[in-house]
């Protein structure tokens, strides 16, 4: 079938409709206890007057520090992307940074947010107790109600990556220096386009051109920013690799990685659709929030065309709990299998196919993150292609495909020791023994699930040393 008959089918099966009337026939249940629980707050329009009079309130300070994870905290770190001096963000354990940041809060001109729908997010708890809380300039942005002057409330039901017309999307843009009205201008019209079940629907033609690719067997595609540091491409790998990545269904999205891969780009190029590649004209102003929005429908429609409930994570969810469940387990000996950093090495090299590198550790810089992924880079070859992710990120993303799809990739979960630690206020146990349960709960979830997993433990410079070794072999 051509590009043309997908887009005839969405359109004939009124795809669009079983998204904002969500009955058994729209897609599984997935998580949620009925139809009437299926997230549909983010397809409705918003007004300024929903916003602006806290928003006034809360604009008098020189900073913004946004803290937490996934798609809570996406949209705060594009905005810090625009406007690095004005908002800045917490979503990870590099201690060197949370430092840092830690002496910004400590001046009465800073406000932070604290970023946790549920108000359950363990990583968002830690980096809360660590910061500690200066309650006059502390805010939360989460689910339930706005009696209470801290909280914004947004949605329940409705998760991080489809939440940039709640206060998560809005807020950091509008503090970064975002005109309120043109944002809420930008979400509506992408609302009104949207929401047709017409062959114009710009939504319609993504999520059509992703399926033809789907059907015929392409569902590997990478993700391109002009800009690779505009945190861009960390949001759409979320939403894609979280929303289809199920039932061994779904799409693997590649960051910033060149291939003979259909391809979905933002650059400062014109938009332009064809049958493998996807251009989105990206410029960092409103506009965004249009491109993001009709982003979300497309991705929507995307799953409810391959019949995947797309507004769930259910494997994220479930590593929550078994990280839980290990953290009050204090016995060592739990932790049955571990390999060494020559048995790392060695697993690499006679592994071919997708192989993912799942690390865990503190202090870890962006310099350092950066030599692994070249490093990664320049071992892969045409029998094999070495993936890294980096926790806590990648469990809040790639985590739910990673144990819901693409069962043939070989995952190597990582724990790197040795670095500084931190106590953690309040707890039983300090940062560093958080990240290495959390680690091998990833690891054991993964078997759970049926995957190919195998857990190291290792430090920085042997992980190095190996993978220089790698790609110079």
């Amino acid at each position: 079938m051509r590009l043309e008959q997908y887009l005839d089918q969405i359109i004939d099966q009124n795809i669009i409709n079983k998204i904002l009337t969500p009955t058994k026939d729209s897609f599984p249940l997935g998580d949620f206890e009925n139809y009437e629980e299926i997230p549909v707050q983010w397809t409705k329009n918003i007004h300024i007057d929903e916003f602006q009079e806290i928003y006034r309130k809360i604009d008098q300070f020189e900073n913004y520090v946004f803290i937490g994870m996934g798609g809570s905290i996406s949209m705060a770190r594009i905005a810090s992307f625009i406007n690095p001096s004005k908002i800045l963000f917490i979503d990870n354990f590099d201690i060197s940074h949370i430092k840092k940041i830690k002496e910004k809060i400590n001046n009465l001109s800073t406000a932070v947010f604290i970023c946790s729908k549920s108000r359950k997010t363990l990583e968002t708890k830690i980096l809360k107790q660590i910061i500690g809380e200066k309650k006059c300039n502390i805010f939360y942005i989460q689910d339930g109600n706005n009696d209470d002057s801290k909280i914004l409330a947004t949605p329940q039901k409705t998760g991080g990556r489809f939440s940039i017309s709640t206060h998560l999307g809005i807020l950091p843009f509008y503090l970064c220096g975002f005109k309120l009205s043109k944002i809420i201008s930008n979400i509506n019209k992408a609302n009104e386009n949207c929401i047709k079940n017409e062959m114009n629907n710009p939504a319609l033609l993504i999520a059509g051109i992703l399926l033809s690719n789907y059907k015929q067997g392409k569902n590997i595609f990478t993700v391109l920013s002009e800009n690779k540091n505009d945190y861009i491409t960390d949001w759409i790998e979320q939403l894609i690799s979280e929303s289809t990545g199920k039932e061994e269904k779904g799409i693997l999205p590649l960051k910033n990685i060149n291939g003979n891969y259909p391809c979905i780009s933002f650059s400062s190029s014109e938009d332009l659709f064809s049958e493998n590649n996807i251009n989105l004209k990206t410029e960092y102003n409103e506009s965004l929030f249009y491109k993001f929005q009709v982003l979300n429908y497309a991705i929507a429609i995307f799953c409810t065309s391959i019949n995947i409930q797309p507004f769930d994570q259910p494997n994220v969810e479930s590593t929550k709990i078994t990280t839980q469940n290990l953290l009050m387990n204090n016995e060592e000996n739990n932790f049955e299998k571990q390999y060494k950093a020559n048995q790392l090495y060695e697993e690499i090299q006679i592994s071919k196919g997708f192989i993912s590198l799942l690390i865990h550790g503190t202090n870890l810089t962006i310099e350092q993150k950066e030599k692994m992924i070249n490093l990664c880079e320049k071992a892969s070859n045409k029998n094999k292609r070495i993936l890294i992710f980096f926790a806590p990120n990648y469990l809040h993303s790639m985590g739910q495909l990673l144990k819901g799809s693409f069962n043939n990739i070989q995952n190597l979960v990582i724990n790197l020791h040795g670095n500084e630690d931190l106590n953690i206020p309040k707890s039983l146990y300090t940062l560093n023994t958080f990240v290495k349960k959390q680690g091998y709960s990833d690891h054991l979830e993964m078997i759970k699930n049926g995957r190919k997993s195998l857990y190291f433990e290792t430090n920085y410079e042997e992980l190095i040393n190996n993978l220089s070794k790698l790609s110079n072999d």
